[in-house]
């Protein structure tokens, strides 16, 4: 399994993880699974509360349209996902990215919903 990802999508939540810094950010990827690829062509935001060192969001507030096929959060460190994470992985998807400073393309982990690492693909 690998993620591929729209390099203005990634672009995108990096500039938003960035801006909420210190604090983390949060947001659903909307797109498909493809044979082995989870494609991510769209943000999909919800309501979230935030800290320097937790996000919260209502698991209720998740469209269910068939489109969100993960998530994407902050982190303040390069760091693997936490136990909170990786519990709440399954509940929103295949393919999750964490994002951390200094929020370049280089600053980005994809995981499956079990929490292993996948390979990131950023396509134009």
């Amino acid at each position: 399994m690998k993620l591929v990802i729209r390099s203005g999508v990634l672009d995108g939540i990096l500039q938003a993880a960035a801006r909420h810094y210190p604090r983390e950010f949060f947001c659903l990827l909307g797109g498909s699974l493809e044979g082995d690829s989870i494609r991510v062509d769209e943000i999909v935001y919800i309501p979230f509360q935030n800290s320097e060192h937790s996000v919260v969001f209502d698991p209720y507030s998740i469209p269910v349209n068939g489109r969100v096929v993960g998530s994407a959060h902050s982190h303040p460190f390069p760091s693997p996902p936490s136990l909170p994470d990786v519990a709440a992985f399954p509940r929103t998807g295949w393919g999750h990215l964490i994002v951390f400073p200094p929020f370049d393309r280089c600053s980005a982990r994809a995981y499956d919903s079990s929490g292993r690492e996948i390979p990131l693909v950023i396509i134009d």
